[in-house]
């Protein structure tokens, strides 16, 4: 049965979950409840939304299901995954890397990248006389909250061009969507620093933007992954390659045919469809929250391991030097395990493209 539950209470206040793998009494499957940082379950998860359909059944076909658990941010998902709350989220490199340095023992190992390039970044107004990165000293900057990733990732790129991001530039919550846009052209702040899909809700809401040129080291990054307990990984380790697979499969038919990925989303999720709009408003809409993010669940030219989730000790240290800690942590290896990519990328994706045109006519 597909859940939509939101996170609703606080992790302070509710007690620790110890099961490894939730187990969904109605289905007798084991659940994956994946902590989803956004916030908001709209058509930027297609790329694993859609495999629920009942006319693709990707999940229910290798044996599991997803349970997607709505959250504020990279910091309470990481949190959640921590305490057992859920069993995996997309947790950002920028965020994390900060708490492994303090702490290597912590229970956390990333297993799946699906987001193979940076997908953060600073926008100011199109007539804003902000030009580059440079220019933000002494400004105010928007952002959604301080456990987000578009603030982990402004702080690591000001750091990189040698301000001080706690001294040099105001940061200031101003929600997400048409609220931020509204917060940016009162003038309340200067520029905004948000991840991709964020800027595409602001976009759609009537505020246009102008992006400023990325730092240099963003180049060498991947964006986002997918990480688990590490006391997990082995004892359900079938379960999560089963799981991912799922989700590659899912990525494959989304990236095929994005309209249709996002119809059948809002089958599953119908209270995501824009209200008093229509259709073809909506899917307008839709598009332009998906197009900001679809070619990076791709391996991007520069990277030659093209499988699925794949990512390498190279990029780990490229995310160390960027954050300014690589002389304090020497060994990636406990941060990121390849182990399963092999078994998730064994499928056959011809045949998910043909039903994507059975589907499609």
């Amino acid at each position: 049965m597909l859940t939509r539950r939101a996170f609703t209470t606080s992790l302070a206040s509710v007690g620790v979950t110890m099961l490894s793998v939730h187990r969904s009494t109605a289905q007798s499957l084991p659940t994956i409840r994946l902590g989803n940082a956004a916030g908001i379950i709209d058509p930027q998860l297609i790329f694993m939304t859609m495999g629920q359909h009942p006319k693709i059944d990707y999940y229910k076909q290798e044996g599991c299901a997803l349970d997607i658990i709505n959250m504020s941010g990279s910091g309470q998902t990481m949190q959640a995954i921590i305490a057992g709350h859920v069993e995996t989220s997309s947790l950002a490199p920028i965020a994390y890397l900060p708490v492994f340095a303090k702490n290597p023992n912590v229970d956390v190992v990333y297993v799946y990248a699906w987001l193979r390039s940076p997908h953060w970044g600073v926008a100011v107004k199109p007539d804003s006389p902000i030009k580059s990165l440079q220019d933000l000293k002494g400004k105010n900057i928007g952002i959604r909250n301080k456990g987000d990733t578009g603030y982990f990732g402004a702080v690591g790129m000001l750091k990189e061009i040698g301000m001080d991001p706690d001294k040099d530039v105001e940061w200031i919550s101003v929600d997400q969507g048409g609220p931020a846009g509204d917060a940016l052209y009162r003038g309340r702040v200067d520029a905004m620093a948000f991840w991709d899909g964020g800027f595409a809700r602001i976009e759609t809401a009537g505020f246009k933007l102008r992006y400023l040129p990325n730092s240099p080291g963003m180049q060498q990054l991947f964006g986002q992954a997918y990480c688990i307990r590490r006391s997990d990984f082995k004892k359900n380790r079938d379960v999560y390659v089963r799981f991912f697979r799922a989700m590659a499969k899912s990525t494959v038919f989304a990236y095929a045919d994005t309209d249709l990925a996002i119809k059948l989303h809002w089958d599953l999720y119908p209270e995501t469809k824009p209200k008093g709009k229509s259709d073809q408003e909506a899917m307008a809409d839709a598009r332009v929250v998906v197009n900001s993010r679809r070619d990076k669940w791709m391996p991007a030219p520069w990277q030659s391991d093209k499988r699925f989730g794949a990512m390498n000790a190279d990029e780990w240290r490229a995310q160390l030097k960027f954050l300014g800690l690589e002389g304090t942590v020497q060994n990636v290896d406990p941060i990121f395990s390849t182990d399963i990519i092999d078994d998730v990328n064994n499928f056959d994706r011809d045949k998910v493209l043909a039903l994507v045109k059975t589907l499609s006519t």
